[in-house]
């Protein structure tokens, strides 16, 4: 097996002839020379200096940085893009990151710290932990069957005729601090799908939320274990 230092090969000295003056090709002490100037200077890889003869073995920046394991990145000039992400300028450990274009997919529930900016977000909901009210801005919404509460929905108006209106109720755990209010316009009474909603005297969950009356009305919020009706 070939061994893989590279053979280092010494200018030949003037009186060693270029050519061989029996076969009339280069001579074998130029040819070693030649060869090893071949091999340092990256050879078959296009010019590109291997490491164990003092190059990067690498034809990029950061492949450079990997095969000499310089670490992270620290500062990276230019422009690209990334999923609809425009970046521009240059990107170092400790300066700002310019972004344009516009971000989709974008997690809040893992907002934590610093400043997020809503003005420009045109969808989307802020969970109550991060500063929200978990809803999206809704307007008054009317029922005349049984229903299930729909994410974005906060005021709600119990329309239904002839028999009790059942509304199933999100899973209080996923929703602390969310408000929503219940009004009747029959009378009808209002009860959850399950014993989930803890009435206004007692800490008792069960179902009832209304009751038979025109204009009756709740404030339900969660606390993240029932629904517990606040006013009424």
């Amino acid at each position: 097996m070939a061994d893989a230092t590279p053979n280092i090969t010494k200018i030949p000295a003037p009186r060693v002839p270029l050519l061989d003056q029996r076969t009339g090709l280069i001579s074998r002490e130029w040819f070693r020379f030649f060869n090893n100037l071949y091999v340092v200077t990256g050879g078959e890889t296009q010019g590109v200096v291997q490491i164990i003869n003092g190059g990067t073995g690498a034809s990029t920046v950061r492949q450079a940085q990997i095969n000499l394991e310089l670490g992270s990145v620290t500062r990276v000039g230019g422009t690209g893009t990334v999923n609809g992400i425009t970046l521009t300028g240059e990107v170092t450990t400790s300066g700002d990151l310019v972004l344009g274009g516009l971000l989709s997919n974008v997690s809040l529930s893992a907002q934590t710290i610093g400043t997020l900016d809503m003005a420009t977000r045109a969808t989307g909901v802020l969970p109550i932990a991060n500063g929200g009210t978990g809803v999206a801005a809704t307007t008054v919404v009317t029922k005349t069957a049984d229903f299930t509460l729909d994410d974005t929905e906060k005021w709600v108006i119990n329309n239904k005729s002839g028999s009790t209106c059942v509304v199933t109720l999100p899973a209080a755990s996923s929703w602390g601090g969310r408000s929503v209010v219940f009004k009747n316009l029959q009378a009808q009474t209002l009860v959850s799908a399950s014993s989930n909603v803890a009435p206004i005297g007692s800490a008792t969950p069960g179902t009832a939320i209304l009751p038979a009356t025109v204009g009756a009305w709740a404030t339900l919020v969660s606390d993240g274990t029932n629904w517990v009706v606040m006013q009424s």
